[in-house]
């Protein structure tokens, strides 16, 4: 992927394809300059703190789109007011991810402090859903997307008809929805409403980057990953079986992966969200520790 501009919006590709640790981002050069989601490339987003970056801007909480965020320390931090506490403390974000009695705690805090240059810092400004923010000639148009996160949200720039789709990133891999406040069906209903804005090109946070034209049947495809993964939950709930023995069929991720520890996180996280949602619906149910069809 290259370097693009629309109109004063440059589209700062990740390395590694955008892929994590890594994520798309982009710079807002107008009266008042902006980063947006600093994950992408150190020695580019290094080169930018000669151009005064007056706002620094996160999609979202989640470390891949916050790793050089410690470069922008003298910029403003705007962030959403659900996620606020994530940044002003690491007990906060550790919580927030659902991690406070994680036994691999010590191992999440090296990778988010150590390798993901987490540092503790105060916000300058909580927007929230439908806010306008103005940057001279450049207007963005704050949408709170609940589901990959609880304030997740993704930037609709008016003017120039770019929405930026953050972490809605639309990958074969499908949402993600592992952390403690994430959730299925707000990662459904936030897609579906993406899908009314009159957008012409779109930005995702990782691999397809820029997107042209109507996305209606990528959409379609991205939601498809959930029934896919509740279609094999249910197969394997045939037979009762504890959350252990779900997990290590990696239903999500097909197979296991290395760090354990990481993508174990993520595969326990989001099969807790569908049996949530299949016990919800009075299909599944937990007896003592062990799950089953009803």
């Amino acid at each position: 992927m290259d370097i693009r501009n629309f109109g004063c919006i440059t589209f700062i590709p990740g390395q590694n394809n955008s892929r994590y640790p890594n994520c798309n981002s982009l710079f807002i050069d107008d009266e008042v300059k902006a980063i947006i989601d600093p994950g992408s490339d150190d020695k580019i987003l290094t080169d930018l703190l000669s151009r005064g970056v007056g706002v620094l801007i996160n999609s979202h909480c989640h470390e891949d789109h916050t790793s050089y965020n410690y470069l922008f320390e003298k910029s403003q931090l705007w962030v959403h007011e659900r996620e606020a506490s994530c940044y002003s403390s690491f007990a906060s974000l550790m919580e927030y991810y659902g991690m406070s009695d994680n036994p691999h705690y010590r191992l999440w805090h090296d990778l988010l402090v150590g390798r993901m240059n987490y540092r503790e810092r105060a916000t300058d400004r909580e927007f929230t859903h439908g806010d306008i923010l103005d940057f001279g000639k450049t207007r963005l148009q704050v949408i709170h997307t609940p589901g990959h996160s609880a304030g997740h949200c993704c930037f609709y720039f008016p003017d120039e008809g770019v929405l930026f789709l953050a972490d809605l990133d639309l990958t074969p891999f499908g949402p993600w929805y592992g952390d403690r406040f994430s959730d299925i069906e707000q990662t459904r209903s936030s897609m579906e409403g993406l899908l009314k804005i009159p957008a012409d090109i779109y930005i995702t946070s990782h691999e397809a980057g820029i997107i042209e034209g109507d996305i209606t049947g990528m959409v379609d495809q991205y939601l498809e990953a959930i029934d896919r993964r509740e279609r094999k939950l249910i197969e394997f709930l045939e037979q009762p079986r504890t959350m252990d023995e779900i997990v290590e069929s990696w239903i999500i991720y097909g197979k296991e992966r290395s760090p354990r520890y990481f993508f174990e996180y993520g595969e326990r996280g989001m099969i807790g969200k569908h049996l949530e949602h299949l016990i919800g619906q009075g299909r599944a149910q937990r007896i003592s520790e062990r799950y089953n069809l009803v």
